[in-house]
């Protein structure tokens, strides 16, 4: 037996705490089709992408699309929980092999997981009040105005448009959503900027309130499926399947059985979907 030397045995630790730190291989096509069985992680703290129904199941708009593109592609789905923070970790570790739930892509997030093309979008709107604001407001350029009173959940999209488009305004940032419409619908605040997926919900908790949310979209961002990085062979076949979706308009019907309105910045039919 050829002897192992000093360098060697000192070169080894590194070398087993590199390869602890790759990532899971990714189940690709062939292997989430020999075992019929596809893993999804979705939120069910986000209705209605997803929530909990009256069995405590995960149910909801993600839901919904899992179980179709399972049922497309003749196989069993597996539902996975996940939260915001733990979705991108569970798929690069191989516990999930696709996770929905308002995967918005980004830069950021392009560079760790691979995207399928857009099964949805989000448009970040102005929401205000018909009536009961300290000056009216039926354009988004009236934000920017002393007498306006915005709040706005700490870190989110609408924080650095407003300090872009209306510095002037008094923003109070909060820790969360139901504080700021509950600021909102008591009069302590006028308006906020956010994506409408975030608000049309949260703004049925507040009856009699007389919301408006201006016809005008600031801003799209394109959502897909994520898969982990490399896995092209399931992400191809999942765009197939998604252009089915859209062809057969499963997504908006499925969209405003969960949401109630039609998505506010359709997909356009593209064949390259």
């Amino acid at each position: 037996m050829r002897p192992t030397n000093r360098r060697t045995l000192l070169a080894l630790p590194a070398a087993l705490a590199a390869t602890a730190a790759l990532p899971a291989a990714a189940r690709p096509l062939d292997q989430v089709l020999s075992t019929r069985r596809l893993r999804a992680g979705i939120n069910p703290t986000l209705p209605p992408f997803g929530t909990f129904n009256e069995r405590n199941q995960i149910d909801g708009f993600d839901a919904d699309v899992a179980r179709e593109i399972a049922r497309r592609m003749n196989i069993e789905l597996e539902i996975v929980q996940v939260g915001s923070p733990d979705r991108i970790p569970f798929l690069q570790s191989g516990r999930i092999d696709i996770v929905l739930g308002a995967i918005t892509r980004t830069i950021e997030r392009a560079l760790v997981i691979d995207y399928t093309q857009p099964l949805h979008t989000q448009s970040m709107v102005v929401l205000t009040k018909a009536n009961g604001t300290a000056v009216p407001i039926n354009a988004p350029a009236d934000l920017n105005n002393r007498q306006v009173r915005m709040v706005q959940v700490r870190g989110t999209v609408g924080v650095p448009w407003i300090q872009a488009n209306a510095a002037q305004a008094q923003v109070t940032l909060l820790d969360n959503y139901p504080d700021c419409f509950r600021a909102l619908a008591q009069g302590r605040a006028d308006a906020m900027v956010d994506v409408a997926e975030s608000v049309v919900i949260p703004m049925r908790n507040f009856q009699g309130v007389p919301w408006k949310i201006l016809d005008e979209v600031l801003a799209s961002f394109w959502v897909g499926i994520g898969v982990q990085k490399g896995n092209h062979s399931l992400r191809d076949a999942l765009n197939v399947v998604l252009f089915e979706l859209h062809r057969s308009n499963f997504v908006n019907q499925t969209w405003e059985k969960w949401f109630g309105v039609p998505m506010t910045t359709r997909i356009p039919f593209n064949p390259m979907f």
